[in-house]
């Protein structure tokens, strides 16, 4: 009787191992959102960044330290938005992890920044998912990274990344023509999060507020923002809710223009599509006027 118990036992531990999921952490929840798609039950995702904080300011908890200490591996952007991450995988001693970044072989936006000696410096941005085209190319990639992981679940993760390319390319073919068709494509942006989405939508971002990220403009910056706008006439400023500075109003109202408000992450239970399906409404609604 006693070796039967045990044989059972063996049995169930064996099963659970089986059927143990993958403990995936991410940077932000459109990684998780894409991640759960692909995988669906055969993994488990935690996301460090929550929809109302923004990457480059993220301070992270030790919930976060355990969550890395448990996980299979660490999936994220690149591109510097997770600088936080080395000193995590310290104190989490986990520093063997598994890390992906999927910014690697998309097309990036190199941009020019000033600082404090007005000297010039480049960086590139790093808001890469807000492209359609991106977002295709690192759906593809977190399905070869789960198979990569997981062998034998390699059909499924494939599988559900082309469907949901299918997806993602509607909604490219629902919204591209509407921009193509508007008269002023021309905007202001307070924040940096936005110029791969405003290029793939052909829309021109004639002037930003955002000096480098996460700075806010000086008041000379803000009286020639004002300028400009009033002087071509610009329809559209750009702002975001977790960017929480009240210059983008105030610029609105001297300026006449009206405020559209976009996100880079997503809020609430937003999924990527619904993210972008509302950044888009928003802007073409005001750039109609």
């Amino acid at each position: 009787m006693k070796k039967v118990l045990i044989k059972l036992l063996l049995v169930l531990v064996l099963a659970n191992l089986g059927s143990a999921k993958m403990q995936i952490v991410t940077s932000i929840n459109v990684l998780s959102d894409w991640l759960k798609i692909i995988g669906e039950d055969k993994i488990e995702v935690t996301t460090l960044v929550t929809g109302l904080e923004t990457p480059h300011t993220y301070s992270p908890r030790p919930s976060d330290a355990l969550a890395i200490k448990k996980a299979t591996a660490f999936i994220g952007i690149g591109l510097g938005l997770e600088s936080w991450l080395q000193p995590l995988l310290k104190s989490s001693g986990n520093n063997n992890l598994p890390v992906f970044y999927l910014s690697e072989s998309l097309k990036l936006i190199e941009e020019e920044e000033e600082n404090d000696s007005l000297n010039h410096s480049h960086h590139t941005n790093p808001h890469v998912w807000l492209s359609l085209n991106n977002a295709k190319a690192m759906v593809i990639k977190l399905s070869e990274i789960l198979s990569s992981l997981d062998a034998d679940n390699a059909n499924f993760y494939v599988k559900n990344s082309q469907n949901y390319l299918l997806m993602l390319q509607e909604l490219e073919t629902t919204y591209q023509p509407q921009f193509l068709n508007l008269k002023d494509k021309r905007l202001v942006s307070f924040p940096a999060s936005y110029p791969y989405l405003f290029k793939e939508m052909g829309l021109e971002e004639v002037a930003r507020g955002e000096e480098n990220h996460g700075q806010e403009p000086s008041a000379k910056k803000m009286v020639s923002l004002a300028t400009l706008i009033k002087k071509m006439q610009i329809k559209v400023i750009v702002a975001e809710k977790q960017f929480s500075s009240v210059l983008p109003s105030t610029l609105a109202k001297e300026t006449k223009a009206e405020l559209v408000y976009l996100s880079p992450l997503l809020l609430a239970k937003q999924s990527y599509i619904q993210l972008m399906e509302s950044n888009y409404e928003n802007l073409l609604k005001g750039l109609a006027r």
